[in-house]
C-alpha cells in the first residue's frame, strides 16, 4: 500500500499525483521539474486531501492545476514537516477523537453549572461526545476531509473503529443514566 505523491510542473500546468514506483511514472510524464515529492504508507489519502485542497484550480477531469507562485509554494509545503494536511487517514480518527474529548470538557464545564447532578450531568455528556465518532462513521470524515475523493472500503477502518468507540461512549451513558433513573 505505500508508495510516493508528487508534485511536478509540466510546461505551465502543475500535477499531483501518486505511484508505487515514482521513477518509472516520472518517465512516463516526462515533467519539466519536480517540485516535491513524499513517500507515505497512505499515498491514496494524502494525493486525495491535496486534490481536495486545490480543487478549484484543478482542471476539470484530471489531475493537472493552474497555480501562481503562492499556490505553488503552498502545495510544496503541505509535502514538507510544516504542512496542515493530515497525510494518514488514522489522523482523522484521532480528529474526531480529540472532537469527543473537547466536548465532553466543554459540555462538562457547562452541565455541571446547570445541572445538581452529578449522574445526570455524566450521562448527557458521554452521549454528547459520540457524536464526532458517530459523524466519522456515516460521513466517513469529521476534520473537514471528504472521504469521495477515496475508494469505497479504503475509510473503513476508520469507520468501524469510531462506530466503536461512538458505542462504548453511550453505552457509559446508558449506564451511568440507567443507574441513575432506577
Amino acid at each position: 500500500m505505500s508508495g510516493h505523491v508528487f508534485f511536478v510542473r509540466k510546461d505551465n500546468l502543475y500535477l499531483i499525483s501518486k505511484a508505487k514506483d515514482m521513477n518509472k511514472q516520472l518517465r512516463k510524464i516526462s515533467p519539466d521539474e519536480v517540485i516535491a515529492s513524499l513517500e507515505t504508507k497512505y499515498p491514496l489519502a494524502f494525493e486525495a486531501r491535496l486534490l481536495r485542497r486545490y480543487k478549484n484550480n484543478r482542471l476539470p477531469e484530471s489531475s493537472y492545476f493552474k497555480f501562481n507562485e503562492k499556490q505553488v509554494s503552498d502545495c510544496k509545503r503541505q509535502f514538507g514537516l510544516k504542512s496542515n494536511i493530515h497525510k494518514t487517514l488514522g489522523e482523522e480518527f484521532f480528529i474526531a477523537l480529540t472532537g469527543s474529548v473537547l466536548i465532553f470538557f466543554l459540555s462538562f464545564a457547562i452541565l455541571f453549572k446547570l445541572l445538581s447532578s452529578l449522574s445526570m450531568v455524566l450521562t448527557i455528556v458521554f452521549a454528547l461526545s459520540s457524536l464526532p465518532m458517530f459523524l466519522l462513521f456515516f460521513l466517513g470524515n469529521f476534520g473537514g476531509y471528504n472521504c469521495s475523493d477515496l475508494n469505497l472500503f479504503s475509510s473503513w477502518f476508520n469507520r468501524i473503529r469510531a462506530l466503536i468507540f461512538a458505542l462504548i461512549f453511550l453505552a457509559l451513558s446508558f449506564s451511568i443514566g440507567f443507574n441513575y433513573f432506577s
